[in-house]
């Protein structure tokens, strides 16, 4: 059964389409990856999914449901739950305190259970838990908003270019705990540059082109395939 099922979805801002006609799916517990090139939509779509975005056409179901009119909340209290680009942490307030921001919506008992997950997949986020978020590095930050995520106990995690700026070292690792989280349970939807990267730990993968799924298949398929190659593996 598909877990989120988007169907010929529109989405515009002003008189542009950034989104046109999109449709694809994700299984429960698959790691599925959106790639394309900057202004491709795929922000866009996940913004869309989380009820950001307005939509202009189409309907977008989760657990079967028609969550197209869903507030924001309703759906992060339903288990869709986004950590953004940018990662968009405060950076005033200790790393615990993010944290505990992410599990807003969630009793004092379920946030401490998810804490324990947290900090056994985050390590550095225990060493942390009272720096400011701040001060943390690039990659620690990043792991601080995938955490901060987790906090809200997501069926579905959405992950908007978690590897943006990072340093190579550091990609590999982030990209490693993505597959920890898929296999405690968590179904992930991936927003990604590093194509490669994505690919490798990916069950299936959709191609965005101005607004429009131009290829989809397996990781494996895609990766082999010659137009992913010239386009977004510089090959």
């Amino acid at each position: 059964m598909a877990l989120l099922r988007l169907e010929h979805i529109v989405v515009n801002y002003g008189s542009i389409k950034a989104l046109k006609d999109i449709s694809f799916t994700v299984e429960e517990g698959e790691i599925v990856t959106l790639i394309g090139s900057n202004g491709a939509g795929k922000s866009t779509t996940m913004r869309a999914i989380t009820g950001l975005k307005e939509l202009a056409g189409g309907k977008i179901f989760y657990q079967e449901q028609d969550i197209s009119k869903w507030s924001t909340r309703k759906k992060v209290e339903n288990g869709i739950v986004l950590s953004p680009e940018g990662r968009q942490i405060f950076p005033r307030f200790s790393v615990l305190e993010n944290l505990r921001m992410g599990g807003y919506l969630r009793t004092k008992a379920q946030c401490e259970e998810t804490l324990e997950v947290v900090h056994q997949l985050f390590p550095i986020l225990k060493e942390r838990e009272n720096q400011p978020a701040g001060t943390l590095s690039g990659g620690e930050q990043q792991m601080l908003a995938v955490g901060r995520a987790m906090m809200g106990g997501p069926k579905l995690l959405l992950l908007d270019e978690p590897s943006l700026g990072l340093a190579p070292l550091v990609v590999k690792d982030i990209f490693s705990l993505i597959q920890k989280i898929r296999d405690l349970g968590t179904t992930v939807l991936l927003v990604e540059q590093n194509a490669r990267s994505a690919l490798k730990i990916s069950d299936r993968a959709y191609v965005l082109e101005t607004g429009k799924i131009v290829l989809s298949g397996t990781a494996e398929e895609l990766l082999r395939s010659d137009q992913v190659q010239k386009a977004y593996l510089g090959m």
